[in-house]
Order: structure tokens, then C-alpha cells, then sequence
């Protein structure tokens, strides 16, 4: 098999941007990524490589049970920034490749089946990026956050967004791709749309939905 790793110095580039928060985004050309690129752990020796998986798994797995603790301990241990009074529903998937992008701050609430992605790889660039969600914000079940996103504080994500923008603080972001709205209902309890998809045939969109107002 032909290998086509990055020049050193690139990769070089990307474990600075790992260690230093001060960006958001890092951004590459690279091969296809049906070829080793030297930006994944996958790439490294036998056994950096199996450790990483090994670490993917128990993430993953444990993000997938009703047990709020295992996996909150885990994200931390794997690198994710998590602050206190954080809770994650079942079903979760976040990005196990580089964990140590994502913080999740207090107070935070994040939905089932919700979806965190902190890289990707195009035929010919790599994208990763530091995704933050802030202080007491909502992410509704089925979301999908891109890399390189920052949810505001008392933000909140409707049930099946598709979120690859920011969304600023006391913020509503619904549909796909998400558009930003005025948040209702702040002061008192969300309804149950804010968190699940719309019903099938439902437009997620329509007056009334995901704390929307009807004479929105």
C-alpha cells in the first residue's frame, strides 16, 4: 500500500493547534483519506494506534448508556473540557478522534442521538476544529454540531438542527441548515418539539414548534 503522509511540518502545525486553544480552526490540503494522512491516531505506530481505538470504543460505548457519570468521567479523561451539572441523554455520539476540541460547559443539557463532530476529511483537505458549548445551553435530540461551532451561553438547538455556524447567546437555532431565531419561553420550561425532531409530515419549521410563537 502507498503511503501519503503530510510533510512534517504539518503535521507539526497540527499538534501546535491541539495543544493551543487560542484558535478555532485548523485547516489542510491532504490525500484522499483512504490513505494514511498523518492527522489521524489511526496512523501511528501499532501500537498508538490500537490504544486510540481502544479509547474510541469505550467513549463511544459508554455514550450510549442511560449512565451519566461513566461517560462524563470519560470525556474528561479522553481530553474534553466538561464542567459541573452536565447532563447527556443515551445515544450520544461525539467525535472520538479528537476529543480534547470539545468543551462542554455548566449547566449544560445535551439531547438523545445528538451528533458532535470535531473534524472531517474532504478528497483533498482536512478540517478540524474546537467546538464550545457554553453555560446552560440546550442541544435537542438528533442535533448535529459541526466542527468549529460555539453555542452560546442559554442557547438553545431544536430537536434535528443541523448547526455549522455559531449560534449567539439566548439564541433559538432550528431546521436544516439551522437558522437562528429569537428564543421564547426563556423564563419557563421548553416544550418537549425543542428537544425531539418534528413528527413526520411536520414542518420543524412551523409557528408553534421547538418554542417558536404562534404569531412569530
Amino acid at each position: 500500500m502507498s503511503v501519503h503522509l503530510q510533510p512534517p511540518h504539518e503535521i507539526e502545525r497540527f499538534r501546535h493547534f491541539l495543544a493551543e486553544p487560542g484558535h478555532r480552526q485548523f485547516i489542510a490540503s491532504t490525500c484522499h483519506p483512504s490513505q494514511p494522512t498523518g492527522f489521524c491516531p489511526c496512523d501511528g505506530p501499532l501500537l498508538a494506534s490500537l490504544w486510540f481505538y481502544f479509547k474510541a470504543w469505550l467513549l463511544l460505548t459508554a455514550l450510549k448508556l442511560a449512565w451519566k457519570g461513566p461517560k462524563l468521567k470519560l470525556l474528561r479523561w479522553c481530553g474534553a473540557q466538561v464542567g459541573r451539572n452536565v447532563f447527556i441523554s443515551t445515544d450520544v455520539w461525539i467525535d472520538p478522534t479528537f476529543p480534547q476540541l470539545l468543551t462542554i460547559e455548566d449547566d449544560v443539557m445535551v439531547g438523545v442521538g445528538v451528533k458532535i463532530a470535531l473534524h472531517e476529511f474532504g478528497p483533498k483537505q482536512f478540517r478540524a476544529g474546537r467546538v464550545a458549548i457554553r453555560k446552560g445551553a440546550v442541544i435537542g435530540g438528533f442535533a448535529l454540531i459541526g466542527h468549529g461551532v460555539e453555542i452560546g451561553e442559554g442557547a438553545v438547538i431544536a430537536g434535528g438542527a443541523v448547526v455549522g455556524r455559531d449560534v449567539p447567546a439566548g439564541k433559538l437555532a432550528i431546521g436544516n441548515p439551522a437558522r437562528i431565531l429569537a428564543l421564547a419561553g426563556a423564563a419557563g420550561c421548553l416544550p418537549a418539539s425543542t428537544f425531539f425532531p418534528a413528527r413526520a409530515g411536520k414542518d420543524a419549521g412551523a409557528p408553534g414548534d421547538a418554542g417558536v410563537p404562534n404569531d412569530a
